[in-house]
């Protein structure tokens, strides 16, 4: 994800600061990761409708969620080592520079409309795990099971592939060759690398930001992290607000630029 990130973040100053055709606006706009088009549309539809950048963004991720799209967003995705699935979301309103987040979230499904809560209704940035279902239920949040067909299966799989991959090292038995439980070794050997190769569905998520009419920004994002991850992994997402300060800095300036028409308004 945060290669993406830097890429969008790479791309912002010719994405968002000209105008779509002569004489007419760029924004609103809708930009997120991947090719989530419902997420897109429902995020658009709802400044379409009067909605405001945040709600475009909980309400874009919202879709993605239920929709578990590639597996890595949502419930019955990618399980952690012990076939749990937990979901980390974050929310930010660019204008009024907040932000509210959750991570390691259990048995709720919402967990965009989670982070929306502590954003709106705490002076916190972040509750993980336990805490976090519980402050969820009592917004009004329904706890239920995560897990499905397919992420139990996920993990059988994994199970009988003596837990490969995982991210594990310097602890025995070998993590390269054999499941846990894990420890240190009494003797640390050295060199052991902290990369892991990763595939596309093993790691990526939805990244999402909009820019309303009014040049009010908002970013946010969705995710069942990492596949087979440590349990109690949170995620890293900064890169999204990053990039929702970036918007905010460009249009705050009311920057234009003259640059070739692009044919959309949201991607």
């Amino acid at each position: 994800m945060a290669r993406k990130s830097n890429v969008l973040l790479l791309l912002l100053p010719f994405l968002l600061g000209f105008p779509l055709a002569q004489g007419s606006s760029r924004l609103p706009l809708v930009l997120n990761t991947w090719s989530f088009k419902n997420a897109t549309e429902a995020a658009w539809q709802t400044l379409a409708s009067g909605g405001s950048a945040v709600d475009a963004v909980e309400n874009g991720c919202a879709v993605c969620e239920t929709e578990q799209c590639d597996g890595s967003v949502g419930f019955g995705g990618n399980p952690d080592e012990l076939g749990e699935t937990t979901l980390d979301a974050m929310i930010m309103d660019g204008t009024a520079m907040d932000v509210g987040a959750v991570g390691d979230l259990r048995r709720i499904k919402n967990a965009i409309g989670v982070a929306r809560k502590i954003l709106e209704h705490t002076t916190h940035s972040l509750l993980v795990g336990e805490s976090a279902t519980k402050f969820a239920e009592s917004m009004g949040f329904t706890s239920e099971d995560l897990s499905t067909n397919t992420s139990k299966a996920l993990h059988s799989n994994w199970l009988a592939q003596n837990c490969q991959p995982n991210y594990w090292r310097k602890v025995i038995p070998d993590p390269s060759k054999y499941c846990g439980p894990y420890k240190p070794p009494d003797v640390l050997k050295q060199g052991t690398s902290a990369y892991k190769e990763v595939d596309i569905h093993g790691h990526d998520t939805i990244g999402m930001v909009v820019i309303d009419k009014l040049r009010h920004t908002a970013a946010g994002t969705s995710t069942n992290g990492l596949k087979f991850k440590i349990p109690g992994l949170v995620f890293h997402q900064e890169r999204i607000s990053q990039i929702c300060i970036t918007c905010k800095a460009m249009y705050s300036q009311g920057a234009k630029y003259k640059r070739r028409p692009l044919p959309h308004r949201y991607m």
